[in-house]
């Protein structure tokens, strides 16, 4: 869910995870570690958002192709980039076999 469209009260006995609460200690989840390799960091603001939202695509479809991860973060808007390398960091990601694991990713 966007934060941005829940109440605080509407969270209430649910967990809600952050950007942050998806590494692992000093490891980064290799969703952060593609975005970080595929250089799909911009200027910030929409990167929470788009890591969260490739996460959530990667814990339903481990293995998904380059239109269904487009489809799936077009609710995401970024002023700074074509996507090009977004979409490049979510299936190197994919490739790393879980979106949730603590291991490092190989670039694709």
């Amino acid at each position: 869910m966007k934060s941005c469209n829940v109440l605080a009260v509407q969270a209430d006995g649910r967990t809600v995870t952050t950007i942050e609460g998806l590494a692992d200690g000093e490891q980064l989840s290799p969703v952060q570690e593609a975005f970080r390799d595929c250089h799909a960091l911009q200027c910030g603001f929409c990167t929470p958002g788009m890591i969260m939202q490739a996460t959530d695509l990667l814990a339903e479809n481990p293995n998904p192709d380059e239109e269904h991860v487009r489809q799936h973060m077009e609710g995401n808007l970024c002023r700074c980039t074509g996507y090009h390398n977004i979409v490049k960091a979510v299936l190197q990601a994919a490739g790393s076999g879980s979106a949730t694991a603590t291991q490092g990713s190989e670039q694709a």
